[in-house]
């Protein structure tokens, strides 16, 4: 039997269907952050190569336990800590992947710590506002003075540069970003790519202004835009 590599800590709603989605590998083991407390002696005695967990958590007292625990005790090659790609109901994007292996899905869906829940921007949800994409249209998940979460047609490759137009009444806002993350989404429409942006050099009077006028309430965890 092959050892646990990664172990999996998701909110308790989600625990039977990511266990599900993960079933076809024994390799990850799953675990809900109501139980965690049961199995904190054995992730500390004996750390995997991978641990991922869902965005609030890694933001609680306990998320920051865990992973200094990790650091101070770590393995020879490490632990790469990664948080969940969440969708705008904070549902990890790793039920919607079903093409991929569970373990590839697994990090095609997350992406490491340092990258993820550290921007101190407000994140604001657009309802999937109209957003164009290097040219073509596309969708605007959420936004914030410092980057965007997008969704399109067209195929996006993490690093890469992309060009952004967000249509408004009284004055477009253009800016530029890099590609921090890109999975793809299959929908019934066909295959769409959801991706978060960067933005380089951000007008951030302008960001705040867009999202006051356009957001919804804004994220306060401010983990998974970008």
């Amino acid at each position: 039997m092959p050892s646990v590599i990664a172990i999996v800590i998701v909110r308790p709603e989600h625990l039977v269907s990511v266990k599900k989605r993960l079933s076809a590998t024994d390799v990850v083991s799953v675990v809900s952050e109501a139980d965690l407390m049961q199995f904190h002696d054995t992730l500390m005695d004996r750390p995997p190569e991978v641990l991922v967990m869902h965005s609030a958590f890694a933001a609680t007292s306990r998320g920051a336990t865990v992973v200094a625990g990790l650091k101070a005790k770590p393995r020879e090659t490490g632990t790469a800590v990664r948080v969940f790609i969440e969708d705008e109901v904070k549902v990890p994007l790793l039920l919607s992947e079903a093409d991929l292996p569970p373990v590839d899905a697994l990090l095609e869906t997350s992406r490491p710590l340092d990258r993820a829940g550290t921007r101190q921007a407000a994140r604001y949800p657009m309802n999937r506002r109209d957003v164009a994409v290097n040219g073509e249209a596309g969708q605007l998940i959420d936004l914030s003075v410092s980057g965007a979460q997008i969704q399109t047609t067209s195929r996006l490759r993490p690093l890469k540069l992309v060009r952004l137009v967000l249509p408004d009444e009284s004055n477009d806002l253009k800016m530029q970003g890099t590609v921090a993350w890109a999975i793809a989404v299959p929908t019934k429409g066909g295959m769409h790519y959801r991706a978060g942006v960067e933005f380089v050099n951000p007008e951030k009077k302008k960001l705040a202004a867009f999202c006051q006028k356009h957001g919804a309430a804004p994220d306060p965890t401010t983990s998974g835009a970008t």
